[in-house]
C-alpha cells in the first residue's frame, strides 16, 4: 500500500505542474531560458570548399605512387569526402593508438593534422619491416616503439611533402613536421568547439580498405578562403605521374620490327621460277652506299653495313624527320597561294 500511495503522490504532482504550465505560460518560459555564452558558440559555416576538394584529389594522386614505394606494393588512394566538424566529433571518430601528425603550414598560422587510423598504422608497419600486409588477428592496442615511430614519420615526411605539391597550384604553402602523438588527448591543436575541416580518405592495400585523414582548422584557412571557395585552378593540369610511368613502361615493353633492306632486284618469272642454291642475285645497291632502315615497314635510319663480334651488323648514320602531315596555309608566301588559286 505505501507504494501504491508514493506512485499516487507523485502522478498527481506531475497533473499539477502541468496545470500551472496551461495557466501561467510566463513560468514555463522562465524555466525553459537557456545560458548563451558568446566566446563559446560553434559558428554555423555552408557549402562547399571546391577548391580544397581539388588540392585532396590531386594530394591523393600523388601520395598513391609515393606510398606504393614505401610498402613497394600497389596502393590506391581516393578522397571519400570532406566536411566541417567540430574538433570533439573528429577527435571522438578516432580509434586509438593512432598515428596523429602534427604539422604546420608556413604561411598559414596554427596547427593540423594527418591521421593514420589504428588498422592503417599496423598494415604500414608491417609492410615496412618486410612483412606481406595480412593481419590475421586484430591489431592489440600497445604504445608504438621508437624505431616504428621513426619509420612512421618517413611516411609523414612523404605525405607532407606531397601535400605542398598539392598545395601549389592553388596557393603555395609549404608544410612542416611538428611532432608526432598517440592519443588524442595530446594532440590538441584548437579548442574541442571550434569547426575544423576534416578530410577522409581510403587507402586500398591488398584489396583491403583502411582509413587516413587530414584535419585543418577553419580558421587556419582564412588567408586562402577566397581561393578554396571560389575553386580557383579547381581543373588539374599537372601530368598525373602514376599514369606516364605506366605508359612508358608499357611502350618500352612493346616490340616492333625493324629490317634492314640490302638492296633490290627485278627478274622476269621465268627466271625466278628457275632460281636454285648457288645462284646469284645481283642488287641495285652499291656496297659503300648507305643502307635503308625499315622499322614496321616505315623508313626511319640509314645505315652502313659491317660487322659487330663476329655478326652482321649495321650503323646508324642519319635518322630521317617524319614529313609533315598538314600544312597551314598561312605559312605559305603570297605568291605560292594565288597559284593554288
Amino acid at each position: 500500500m505505501s507504494q501504491s500511495k508514493k506512485e499516487l503522490n507523485a502522478l498527481l504532482k506531475r497533473i499539477s505542474v502541468e496545470q500551472d504550465k496551461r495557466l501561467n505560460p510566463e513560468v514555463q518560459q522562465e524555466t525553459e531560458v537557456l545560458p548563451y555564452e558568446l566566446g563559446n558558440q560553434i559558428p554555423i559555416i555552408r557549402g562547399r570548399m571546391p577548391g580544397l576538394e581539388a588540392v585532396y584529389d590531386r594530394f591523393a594522386r600523388i601520395y598513391a605512387q609515393t606510398f606504393s614505394h614505401h610498402v613497394r606494393r600497389p596502393v590506391t588512394i581516393t578522397r571519400r569526402s570532406t566536411e566541417l566538424v567540430s574538433f570533439r566529433d573528429y577527435l571522438g571518430a578516432i580509434t586509438t593508438p593512432a598515428s596523429l601528425s602534427i604539422f604546420g603550414m608556413n604561411p598559414l598560422q596554427g596547427h593540423a593534422l594527418f591521421v593514420f587510423e589504428h588498422q592503417l598504422v599496423h598494415v604500414l608497419i608491417d609492410l615496412l619491416f618486410g612483412g606481406n600486409g595480412w593481419l590475421e588477428n586484430p591489431p592489440p592496442k600497445r604504445e608504438f616503439t621508437g624505431i616504428e615511430i621513426r619509420m612512421l614519420s618517413k611516411v609523414v615526411f612523404s605525405a607532407l611533402e606531397d601535400l605542398g605539391k598539392a598545395w601549389k597550384r592553388l596557393t603555395p604553402l609549404e608544410p612542416y613536421f611538428e611532432r608526432m602523438e598517440i592519443q588524442p588527448k595530446f594532440a590538441a591543436i584548437v579548442p574541442q568547439e571550434e569547426v575544423v575541416a576534416s578530410t577522409t580518405f581510403d587507402v586500398e592495400i591488398n584489396r583491403v580498405p583502411y582509413t587516413m585523414s587530414i584535419c585543418l582548422p577553419y580558421l587556419m584557412l582564412d588567408p586562402v578562403r577566397l581561393q578554396i571557395e571560389a575553386g580557383k585552378n579547381n581543373f588539374d593540369e599537372e601530368v598525373n605521374a602514376v599514369n606516364v610511368s605506366r605508359l612508358e613502361e608499357n611502350l618500352c615493353n612493346s616490340k616492333v620490327s625493324v629490317k634492314v633492306a640490302l638492296g633490290e632486284a627485278r627478274m622476269s618469272l621465268r627466271n625466278f621460277l628457275t632460281l636454285k642454291t648457288g645462284d646469284r642475285i645481283i642488287l641495285n645497291q652499291d656496297q659503300d652506299k648507305p643502307l635503308k632502315v625499315m622499322v614496321q615497314d616505315k623508313l626511319k635510319f640509314m645505315a652502313t653495313q659491317g660487322a659487330y663480334k663476329g655478326k652482321h651488323a649495321v650503323q646508324i648514320t642519319k635518322m630521317i624527320e617524319p614529313q609533315p602531315r598538314f600544312k597551314d596555309l598561312l605559312d605559305q608566301p603570297p605568291e605560292d597561294l594565288n597559284e593554288n588559286a
